[in-house]
């Protein structure tokens, strides 16, 4: 079985739309959310009903990593930062660590150190997660591999641990996305769980595994960090995995970072069942010239044979 290049496409438009979604609300606490809005799908439609839809640094830095995937069959750290350097917009809303990080680099700075120390222990946040994806779907097949690729395109701006573990579970989780028939929250947490090391990660997995609603999503947080966040992505994902709509929707009803929220949804939901969604989405509203960029890298991105997941 192939890895269509439409799964590639699917992912990284159901990402860099869902950012483009989510950034509406980002912030916004899901009790605010609830008293402007009927519901979850009043929110979504409120939100693609923009004239324009822009992408957040999510979505920048998730295309710098897929194009350096094309042409690059193992990450180096430094490489990769210099593609973070030339994409650089600030106005995206990149966060107070990543545009400390960058510019450092950019201005020939000691970024080593700014990428250890300007937060305690290195950053715990999402940025490394919201970007993982294509590494996924680059090394679908080799488990160990994705695990420590995402390591390293976590590398270049997060040193925690769980800044690191946060890309590396939404990069497998990409991988399993685009392999299994079938997706639900036990068997997502199941082959999560084989992989994770940290305490705080692996107790959320084990509830993730358990739930059957969406209403019980709260519990997994809408932070910036890591932990505050993937697991949500992944239980809006399990509880709706080919339904786009109701995926983005669910992510966006819990308030706090939506755009990353979505962007990781979205990008899951892509890569599981393609970009068959698009057409229930004004797609001309998103930026064109990303479109044709998500398609140029599409067309060189490496082909990949899939041995389909035991579901």
């Amino acid at each position: 079985m192939a890895l269509l290049t439409d799964k590639i496409f699917g992912s990284l438009l159901g990402l860099v739309l869902g950012d483009a979604i989510g950034a509406r609300f980002e912030g916004l606490p899901p009790e605010q959310l609830r008293s402007q809005f009927t519901d979850k799908n009043a929110a979504l439609e409120y939100s693609i009903g923009r004239d324009s839809l822009r992408y957040t640094d999510d979505g920048q830095m998730a295309l710098v990593l897929a194009e350096y995937l094309t042409e690059s069959s193992q990450i180096d750290a430094n490489d990769l930062m210099r593609g973070f350097v030339q994409a650089y917009e600030p106005w995206r809303g990149y966060g107070r660590g990543a545009r400390v990080i960058i510019e450092a680099f950019r201005d020939e700075a000691d970024y080593e150190f700014m990428a250890e120390h300007i937060f305690p222990g290195g950053s715990m946040g999402n940025g490394g997660a919201m970007r993982s994806a294509p590494v996924g779907l680059r090394f679908a097949n080799d488990e160990e591999r994705i695990w420590n690729e995402a390591k390293q395109a976590a590398w270049p701006t997060h040193r925690h641990e769980l800044g690191i573990e946060g890309a590396q579970i939404i990069a497998v989780a990409t991988s399993f996305a685009a392999k299994s028939a079938h997706i639900d929250p036990e068997n997502l947490a199941a082959t999560l769980l084989r992989k994770c090391a940290t305490t705080v990660f692996r107790n959320r997995l084990e509830k993730l595994a358990k739930i059957k609603s969406s209403e019980e999503i709260e519990q997994f947080g809408n932070g910036i960090e890591a932990h505050e966040s993937v697991v949500t992505s992944l239980a809006c994902f399990a509880l709706y995995p080919s339904d786009y709509r109701q995926a983005i929707a669910t992510a966006i009803w819990n308030g706090g970072d939506t755009d990353t929220i979505a962007a990781m949804t979205g990008a899951l939901v892509g890569a599981h069942i393609g970009s068959e969604f698009a057409s229930d989405f004004p797609l001309n509203c998103l930026e064109r010239k990303k479109q044709r960029r998500l398609l140029t890298i599409c067309g060189t991105f490496p082909n990949v044979c899939l041995t389909r997941s035991n579901d």
